[in-house]
């Protein structure tokens, strides 16, 4: 898979390549093999030739969640969104020139050489899964061509980054999963020749055994879900444990803010951190690759990747597409790969100044670069807070208070009715722990005020709880992410994926 010189591009070069990546993808692998979209791009009566500029994406239809997700009536879903090559749509569709580069193969090698080689490209042999929380966990398989990519892209991201095989090595917290954060650390590794421990996270080796692999590894790099990176280097510093080796930390899994950032940087200079890097990391599973910002932190973006993907920025509301620099959702197209496709994929997730195609302030490099500023569109949740109205609060907002307040150790916010009645209001109370010497009444005066100030919504009640025991009910160490957000209402109204808000006992 030959690439072009994917970070030199200018923004006129960037979109023609786009467009032209796109317009031979479709013709030669989506229309001939993907069974939904043959489907979709047939009834809306679209063509690769339409596509010669970014408004003509317009004529592709949106996907979604939904569109791809199992249910209970048609569990198979998924599977439409797979690329199914057969012996015959393979010599209608192919180029000329693979064609004779696999006839020439056949004559020097036997027909079985041929099928060996197509059952690389396109034989399933990983799949992801998304975590479930609000559907049932839909897959998405990669063959080897995709396994390859993945490679590609994590020796992209160490680029980026600025991986030294001879000086650095990685220490990763993400849970041992079929998730793509795992496998994503695991590719940058792989591709940039550097040490790496899958330490499988809290629920594998446990804090303290993450804790002595800390201090005997001494990594240069840390990775992982931002609150238990937190916990993990809280629990370091408070150790005593040597942190001066570490210079770049990769957060992924969840938002991560200013405050945040400020926060954590503060605590690894604490450990002995000279200038630490707290980087963003984003991916989802449906585009099964990662994008993380460079060295130049919050700001610089996410550096994606002209030759693979596309992205746009649309208004959440109408689909139009908005100009570079505009904040709004997130689109995702698949421009190369096998496997499961998705084609302008709807994230969900909102962009706070959209997308530039200008030259990187901090690293220079040329691509589309994503507002790493990114948030749920389905974090507005309304709340009944009184028998006439209700209150619209954005978790993004009170999850920023709460995780960049210095006043906050750890914290959980418990969403219930009053008195247990389905028929009364919602309560909202917030259980947190706070720093040894923190004046606990102090604290919680801070943050009725800023919460108030900022969702105009006041908690019911303040909880203050021992580290330990806020520790277990988010699960630090027995869930892929701690939970956060904890529903009890008989009926939940809208607390969205992002949260992680199941229902008491259970997950979504």
């Amino acid at each position: 898979m030959p690439r072009a010189p994917w970070d030199r591009l200018t923004p006129a070069q960037q979109i023609e390549l786009q467009l032209k990546t796109l317009r031979k993808f479709l013709r030669t692998q989506v229309l001939p093999f993907h069974p939904h979209y043959r489907e979709v791009l047939g009834q809306a009566g679209v063509e690769p030739e339409q596509i010669r500029t970014l408004e003509d994406m317009a004529r592709i239809p949106f996907s979604s969640k939904s569109d791809v997700a199992p249910t209970a009536d048609d569990p198979e879903r998924p599977k439409s969104f797979v690329l199914q090559p057969t012996p015959e749509t393979l010599r209608a569709s192919l180029p000329l020139g693979r064609k004779l580069e696999l006839g020439w193969k056949k004559l020097r090698h036997g027909e079985a050489a041929v099928k060996a080689e197509l059952g690389l490209e396109y034989r399933p042999v990983q799949v992801f899964f998304t975590t479930g929380r609000t559907a049932l966990p839909t897959s998405f398989v990669l063959s080897k061509y995709d396994i390859d990519l993945l490679r590609t892209v994590g020796s992209r991201i160490g680029d980026v980054v600025e991986v030294d095989p001879a000086r650095d090595r990685l220490l990763s917290l993400f849970p041992y999963a079929p998730h793509l954060a795992f496998w994503q650390v695991q590719a940058v590794a792989e591709a940039c020749g550097a040490f790496c421990l899958q330490t499988g996270g809290g629920k594998v080796m446990g804090t303290e055994g993450i804790l002595r692999a800390l201090g005997k590894i001494k990594p240069t790099y840390l990775c992982g879900i931002p609150g238990f990176v937190y916990h993990v280097v809280r629990n370091a510093v408070e150790d005593g444990i040597d942190l001066s080796n570490i210079t770049t930390v990769f957060l992924g899994g969840d938002r991560i803010m200013g405050g945040f950032r400020e926060k954590l940087i503060d605590l690894l200079k604490q450990g002995g951190a000279k200038q630490p890097k707290v980087l963003s990391v984003f991916g989802f599973t449906e585009s099964r690759k990662c994008w993380s910002e460079c060295p130049g932190g919050e700001g610089t973006g996410l550096h994606t990747y002209a030759d693979i993907d596309l992205f746009e920025v649309v208004d959440p509301d109408t689909g139009e597409i908005l100009p570079d620099g505009e904040t709004g959702e997130l689109v995702y197209t698949c421009l190369d790969g096998r496997g499961s496709i998705v084609l302008r994929y709807r994230t969900g997730d909102i962009a706070q100044g959209g997308l530039t195609r200008e030259r990187c302030p901090a690293c220079g490099r040329w691509v589309p670069r994503v507002s790493s500023n990114l948030g749920r569109s389905s974090n507005n949740v309304d709340f009944a807070l009184t028998k006439i109205k209700g209150a619209l609060v954005n978790l993004n907002v009170l999850g920023d208070i709460m995780n960049g307040h210095e006043a906050v150790d750890e914290w959980q916010l418990v969403i219930r009715k009053r008195n247990d009645d389905p028929f009364e209001v919602d309560e909202l109370a917030l259980a947190l722990s706070v720093p040894q010497g923190v004046d606990e009444a102090q604290a919680v005066h801070d943050l009725e005020r800023i919460i108030f100030e900022s969702i105009e919504v006041r908690p019911t009640d303040f909880e203050i709880v021992e580290r330990a025991e806020i520790l277990e009910r988010l699960g630090m160490e027995t869930r892929l992410k701690e939970n956060r957000y904890v529903d009890l209402r008989p009926e939940t109204v809208g607390v969205p994926e992002s949260a992680e808000a199941p229902k008491a006992g259970a997950e979504k």
